[in-house]
């Protein structure tokens, strides 16, 4: 980008020049948005002279690159792919100022990486054609370009079918719906029957839509699990033939499609349907969270292994996918899935998207494989975006503005000439708890903005630059156009600073201009009972108060105290580290910001020290028990005690550990050894069998 000098003023008609008749979806486009955003309107014109936009086909070595030249007289742009014109022209919709004027400049442009995605999950909540496009017009705005569909699961079948009508006549809907969290006891529902489905026209029509604004939809179909919708439609196709309804809460079932042949043509001929209806080079079919259960005690399962000579269920699970391979790229399309499909052996040419961290990214790409990467720690939009109580509710996790905006696809240890394999990353956006639009709007947005960034451009601006022009430009343009969004950015941050004797609690803000108010800064220091502190802060905004916030910290004899850790909690559960146990901070449940650490040990050990020899008579903690996120209670807690951090003796033990916990003893002692122990996997029938569980634990509170 280099100015030029001087400005091009835009007249209330602008006309357009343009040889290649090509583009006339691009010019629609470009007129609704210039329409909407401008009140500006768009005509054709013959005549290349007068013309105020001049639209010129060329060639370019990068993919989906353009050219555009601003001088006072006229605005050129130059593009090879459609694409390309699309993202000149919403660069040039960015460039507009409030006097309907652009900077005389020479802009090259192009994106970092070939894939920019979101992704949607409508069959857990079911959203009109209607409410996606106005979604997927703000994508178009941020050049995002594969809009990933995720369209059945265990709670609907939203993909008509035809050749299998009941897919969508039963398993498009369900008798009732979870109100609230999963983890509320009792559970409680919404007796009414819920759901919808797409028709294949109404399809044909969005893939459309979604062209034209230079958008690829690539759609899922779920398989081997998640597929209790589709069983109970069809439940010859599971191990047991059975009959179970479509589910009506979350999380990870039994019910799987089985390994038999007639289950194999079954799946194949509803990939012929979907192929039928969607364009795209890649076809998503899952692939993840595939309990074994049933495979295990299936006859034809267990023939199909002797048949093809497979050692185990994850073996089998990768036959059913060789097999989608085969039938996909027998038809020219490529197979994307889960990172599970890594277990047992990958697919010939299959594609990964890797959501559980980086790690099945890394191990595809090294073994080249293209690849997707979509860690729930950075792209997870279902997540918290902050601690404030009126945040929407989620299954859990912390994922603000800032951490998005820190996200690199590339993992630090690919070798440079494994790079290329990362296709780029997507948002992921699951929909438990999102039941309306506006829901997934106020999930996506800004987060959205920070992403399209990280995978458009090579060169990283600071994350203070880019808050000023999410301000300054985009979120006025999400108000103009009526799209709602978090205004988490806008909550103060309280930073906990240990002192030698206690903590300081200070207020601060990242956006230039905001005021704070209220209870800037103060320390709090230990104390012999639990109390608990509430630090009010008030914030303003271009004089208007934005979301009052209330930080609450309890303090206790161990506030502000080192812990030392033989067992380091997993990142992104890593908050303060060692004061991640003493910083007052209790974790609320569900759970969300800055409030637990997590590991994935079967033995968790750490040691506090609290400086001096302290009388003590109670310990208190919570675990969080949340099964569907893969996190279990530990089995049992020992607690070791010392008065010179060398010689330790076991002073209390719980064998069994639940959510809140409690010991009373009268102690004295400077140090405690902390020692949880866990599983080493999760259980046969548990969501996330055979894998390591995560153990989630709050804040040490030690009274007297």
């Amino acid at each position: 980008y280099e100015k030029t000098g001087s400005v091009f003023q835009l007249k209330d008609t602008i006309t357009i020049y343009c040889s290649d008749k090509s583009i006339e979806n691009a010019i629609e486009v470009l007129h609704e948005r210039f329409e909407l955003l401008n009140s500006i309107h768009i005509e054709r014109t013959d005549n290349e002279l007068t013309a105020d936009f001049i639209f010129s086909k060329s060639v370019f070595k990068e993919r989906e690159s353009y050219s555009i030249v601003i001088n006072q007289s006229a605005l050129t742009v130059n593009y090879e792919e459609y694409n390309g014109l699309l993202y000149a022209l919403q660069t040039i919709s960015q460039l507009i100022n409030k006097n309907k004027q652009i900077e005389c400049a020479k802009i090259y442009d192009y994106p970092r990486f070939s894939y920019r995605g979101t992704h949607l999950d409508c069959s857990r909540h079911f959203y009109s054609i209607q409410e996606i496009k106005k979604f997927v017009d703000e994508l178009a705005a941020l050049k995002i370009n594969q809009f990933h569909w995720h369209l059945t699961d265990d709670q609907g079948w939203r993909i008509e079918i035809k050749k299998y009508p009941k897919l969508t006549e039963i398993g498009g809907f369900r008798d009732s719906t979870l109100i609230g969290h999963i983890r509320n006891t009792p559970m409680q529902f919404e007796k009414k029957r819920y759901g919808g489905f797409y028709t294949q026209e109404e399809i044909k029509e969005f893939v459309v839509y979604c062209q034209k604004r230079g958008i690829t939809v690539i759609p899922e179909i779920e398989l081997p699990g998640h597929a209790r919708a589709a069983l109970a439609a069809y439940p010859e196709f599971g191990c047991s033939g059975e009959f179970n309804p479509v589910a009506s809460t979350w999380g990870v079932f039994n019910e799987v499609f089985c390994s038999k042949d007639e289950t194999i043509n079954f799946l194949k001929d509803i990939l012929d349907e979907v192929m039928a209806l969607f364009p795209s080079k890649t076809i998503h079919v899952g692939g993840d969270e595939v309990p074994k259960t049933s495979w295990k005690s299936c006859s034809k399962c267990q023939a199909q292994k002797s048949k093809h000579g497979l050692k185990d269920e994850f073996e089998l699970q990768r036959f059913i996918i060789e097999e989608m391979e085969k039938h996909l790229r027998k038809n020219g399309r490529n197979l994307m899935g889960w990172d599970e499909i890594l277990e047992g052996g990958l697919a010939e040419n299959a594609q990964v998207m890797s959501w559980r961290g980086m790690d099945g990214g890394f191990e595809a790409a090294n073994s080249g494989h293209f690849v997707v990467m979509t860690p729930g720690s950075h792209c997870y939009f279902d997540h918290y975006q902050s601690a404030h109580p009126d945040e929407q509710l989620s299954w859990g996790g912390f994922t603000p503005l800032e951490k998005v905006f820190a996200f690199d696809p590339i993992p630090e240890k690919l070798a440079k000439d494994k790079q290329h394999f990362i296709l780029g990353a997507q948002a992921n956006l699951w929909t438990e708890y999102l039941p309306e639009i506006q829901n997934v709007e106020i999930n996506a947005f800004p987060r959205m903005i920070a992403l399209a960034e990280v995978l458009w451009s090579k060169n990283k601006r600071s994350y203070s630059d880019f808050l000023n022009d999410l301000i300054t430009f985009e979120l006025p343009r999400l108000d103009k156009n009526g799209m709602p969004y978090s205004k988490a950015l806008f909550d103060p941050n309280c930073d906990i600073v240990p002192t030698t004797n206690g903590i300081n609690i200070v207020s601060s803000t990242s956006i230039s201009g905001q005021k704070l108010m209220s209870t800037p800064s103060f320390t709090l220091y230990p104390t012999k009972k639990a109390v608990v502190n509430t630090v009010k802060v008030e914030s303003e905004y271009m004089g208007q108060k934005i979301r009052n916030t209330e930080f609450q910290l309890t303090t206790h004899l161990a506030i502000g105290k080192k812990i030392t850790f033989e067992t380091p909690p997993k990142a992104p559960y890593t908050y303060q580290q060692e004061f991640g146990f003493t910083n007052g901070i209790v974790g609320s449940k569900p759970w969300k910001g800055k409030q637990w650490l997590g590991f994935t040990n079967d033995t968790i050990e750490f040691t506090l020290d609290l400086e001096k020899k302290t009388k003590f008579n109670t310990i208190k903690f919570q675990c969080l028990n949340e099964n569907n996120s893969w996190i279990y209670l530990p089995k049992s807690l020992e607690i070791w005690t010392s008065n010179d951090g060398i010689n330790f003796s076991k002073s209390m033990e719980m064998k069994t550990i639940g959510e809140w916990n409690r010991i009373s003893q009268n102690t004295k002692a400077r140090y405690l050894k902390f020692v949880f122990i866990q599983d080493k996997t999760i259980p046969a029938g548990k969501p996330g069998e055979g894998f390591s569980p995560w153990t989630f634990i709050d804040e040490i509170i030690i009274t007297k």
